[in-house]
């Protein structure tokens, strides 16, 4: 009995788990609202075995939401603060065009649905939070030397230049290719956040 009930509880969590993923697939392949029928059908199951593992829609939603982003800063490297404010703005400028371009189908997605799914709207401001703190982490070192008034001015700054949203108005409203964005990115860091960052003897007009 003991196996048996093992046995069922796995491949509740594989039908879980393929549930999710089947969810994934269908977002990254541009389906910004994926019905249940889609989604069981994907997954290899009936859309009553859906409901099953899910109340709704919105908690699928939310869990997928979820696994997209644990995959996404999974492999984030580590932020070394010691290297040069140049190499830094190179590996912020690399990382964040290939994961945002990567993005930007599950960031359709939770534009889509998160007024019928609170949890994504909730995982969104996590997200952006996370992303504001790994900004900091980027640039502690210089972001350090400012008073707290300048501080919070010059990473709201890097918040707004570094962005989901500066990413998907290049691609999609400027419709630059991947390759112009990250350039775009990288001259905005040397003409902006150089000047902001490496000389902190000079202070940050604060209105």
């Amino acid at each position: 009995m003991s196996r048996s009930q093992d046995g069922r509880i796995v491949r509740g969590l594989r039908t879980r788990q393929s549930l999710i993923q089947a969810t994934l697939d269908l977002i990254h392949a541009g389906d910004v609202e994926p019905t249940s029928a889609a989604i069981a059908t994907i997954a290899g199951v009936s859309s009553r075995a859906l409901f099953q593992h899910f109340s709704s829609l919105a908690d699928l939603y939310a869990a997928a939401f979820d696994l997209a982003v644990s995959r996404a800063f999974a492999a984030s490297r580590p932020v070394d603060s010691a290297a040069p404010l140049s190499s830094r703005i190179d590996l912020l400028v690399s990382d964040r065009s290939a994961l945002f371009e990567e993005w930007l189908p599950v960031w359709h997605f939770a534009e889509r649905v998160r007024s019928v799914a609170p949890a994504v709207g909730l995982g969104v401001a996590q997200l952006r939070k996370l992303l504001r703190e790994r900004l900091a982490a980027w640039f502690a070192t210089e972001l350090g030397n400012l008073d707290s008034a300048a501080r919070d001015l010059v990473l709201d700054s890097l918040d707004v230049a570094f962005g989901l949203d500066s990413w998907m108005n290049m691609r999609e409203q400027l419709r630059l290719s991947p390759i112009h964005a990250s350039r775009t990115w990288r001259f905005t860091a040397e003409a902006i956040v150089l000047q902001a960052l490496a000389v902190p003897s000079q202070p940050v007009a604060v209105a």
